[in-house]
């Protein structure tokens, strides 16, 4: 029952932090539509304002077109071609657009115009009669303007006749609708964010000012902007925001996508969020850790002893059997050699001695491996490292004059293909004979007496590869990825010495900041060890 509740106080208490992480994100999730929601008003706000703020300045405009109309309209005649009316527009400035409209819709005069449109009706997207005295107007925005062929949109500021005659005419003030005018600027100073944009237009739909200027004088691509009530409103993933601009009858939109709208408020709250989630989460985890910690601390030792216990007594028993057949063939062949003295000769003598000699190399091989193993373990299999040149290592390991590295008996030949030129890599010479050594008596040990061990050396890439290649039955697929490992030995029905050549092997390469590898058919097998080269010593060793 004890350990049953050792082992579930740890759950419960993740789970505690767990569920307060939870709470927490929910008090956040309603924090973040609070403050959206919050958003919203300001932006409403703000929209208002600049309405407001335009609409200001448009009725100042305005009332200061009809002042400067009522302070000159007495002298305007507002008769087709009155050269009068022509010289007073010309005081006004030669280069503004401005025309005359009589109180019957004839345009009598005006500078400025395209074509010839003085006798004609004035005719206009949204004009319906001209305004009463004292009442000026702006006009819907027109692609077929009198004074140029761009979209404009005009003022309209009437002119009273006598006392008692009403509206004699009209002046009629165009203005270009462009993403450079002074007033689209101004518009798009607006800007926010990457799908943020103001659009200000007129009651026809067709877009005065913008903080995209692509869409300047351009009609609307939503008829919800012309019909919505001024305020907030959500509509095919935009937030927008509209309000009203009565001294010209245009509206303000600001619209933005959703998921960009919230960002700025979204995104710290969210960071906030995953800390205190973190932090809580990592608290349980901590205390979790640090409840659970003796169990799994006793339970990593009791597998590390196991792990160790098994280890070792498999190399022992490996080292105990194999032990067997080299320390046997050392005493057989020397006792044999005493008691046989006398009748022996010199030939048969010496045979017998270096049968011995194999036998106590081999001996000598597997206590070297066992020591390496443990010295892999403490970090120190490989010492400073020296330019050497590769191809005297090989000749070194596989000339007539090598020592053998393990219990090879025949005389098999070794062929040899080399570079014309020195190789040189960066290595400890002993580890890397070592190397060499191990994998020639692989490859003595799995293949025919018959058959020739093959080694090469190539350079090329700033790389230099040897291979080790036998004759042999090769190796089966699923063992290959194994060869490498501690304690695997032989291949098939071929099991000798301690599994750890060849593990020893992959330590030394790697610690020479290289690669060891195996490829296997049915036709032999190749080992390849690939060194980094590097630059000949100014004074090449011999």
């Amino acid at each position: 029952m004890r350990r049953r509740l050792e082992h579930a106080l740890p759950v419960l208490v993740l789970l505690g932090f767990a569920t307060a992480a939870v709470l927490v994100n929910l008090l956040l999730a309603d924090a973040q539509d609070r403050g959206v929601a919050a958003l919203e008003e300001a932006v409403e706000a703000e929209v208002s304002a600049i309405a407001s703020t335009q609409d200001q300045r448009i009725a100042r405009e305005l009332e200061g077109l009809v002042a400067t109309a009522e302070t000159a309209g007495g002298s305007l005649e507002f008769t087709v071609g009155s050269e009068a009316d022509g010289q007073l527009l010309a005081s006004v400035g030669a280069q503004t657009a401005l025309y005359l409209v009589a109180h019957d819709g004839t345009i009598t005069q005006g500078q400025l115009l395209i074509g010839d449109p003085v006798g004609s009706q004035f005719d206009w997207p949204g004009f319906d009669g001209l305004p009463a005295a004292g009442d000026a107007e702006i006009l819907p925005v027109s692609r077929d303007g009198y004074t140029t062929e761009q979209p404009v949109m005009a003022y309209v500021v009437p002119v009273a006749g006598g006392p008692g005659q009403g509206v004699a005419g009209a002046a009629v003030v165009e203005e270009v609708v462009e993403p450079g005018s002074d007033f689209n600027l101004e518009v798009r100073a607006l800007d926010r964010g990457d799908t943020g944009e103001y659009v200000v237009f007129d009651r026809n739909g067709v877009v005065v000012a913008s903080s995209d200027e692509a869409l300047v004088a351009e009609d609307l691509d939503a008829e919800r902007l012309l019909t919505e009530p001024p305020g907030v409103y959500r509509a095919d993933g935009r937030v927008v925001a509209v309000a009203d601009v009565p001294a010209a009858d245009w509206r303000v939109a600001f619209r933005q996508d959703e998921g960009e709208f919230g960002d700025s408020l979204e995104r710290p709250v969210e960071s906030v969020g995953r800390i205190l989630i973190l932090v809580l989460l990592g608290a349980g985890f901590v205390v979790t850790i640090g409840l659970d910690r003796r169990l799994r601390s006793a339970r990593a030792e009791q597998a590390r002893l196991e792990r160790l216990g098994a280890a070792q007594q498999e190399l022992v028993s490996i080292v105990t059997h194999e032990l067997r057949t080299p320390v046997a063939g050392v005493v057989g062949f020397l006792d044999t050699t005493l008691a046989n003295w006398d009748s022996m000769d010199d030939a048969e003598r010496k045979r017998s001695v270096g049968r011995a000699a194999g036998n106590a190399r081999r001996l000598e091989a597997m206590a070297r491996d066992v020591l390496d193993a443990q010295t892999v373990e403490d970090g120190r299999l490989v010492g400073p490292l020296a330019p050497i040149d590769l191809l005297e290592q090989v000749r070194a390991a596989t000339g007539p004059d090598a020592a053998p590295g393990g219990a090879v008996e025949d005389e098999r030949a070794i062929e040899v293909s080399l570079p014309a030129r020195p190789v040189w890599v960066a290595a400890d010479p002993a580890r890397l004979h070592r190397v060499l050594v191990n994998l020639l008596d692989n490859a003595h040990r799995s293949s025919p007496a018959v058959e020739p061990v093959e080694v090469t050396v190539t350079a090329e890439g700033g790389e230099a590869v040897i291979a080790v290649c036998d004759h042999g039955a090769g190796i089966e697929e699923e063992a290959l990825e194994h060869v490498f490992d501690r304690f695997v030995r032989g291949r098939d029905d071929v099991v000798s010495g301690t599994g750890l050549g060849l593990y020893i092997s992959r330590q030394v390469v790697e610690a020479h900041g290289g690669r060891i590898w195996v490829e296997s058919g049915p036709e032999g097998t190749v080992f390849r060890v690939a060194l980094p080269t590097v630059e000949p010593p100014e004074e090449p060793t011999s």
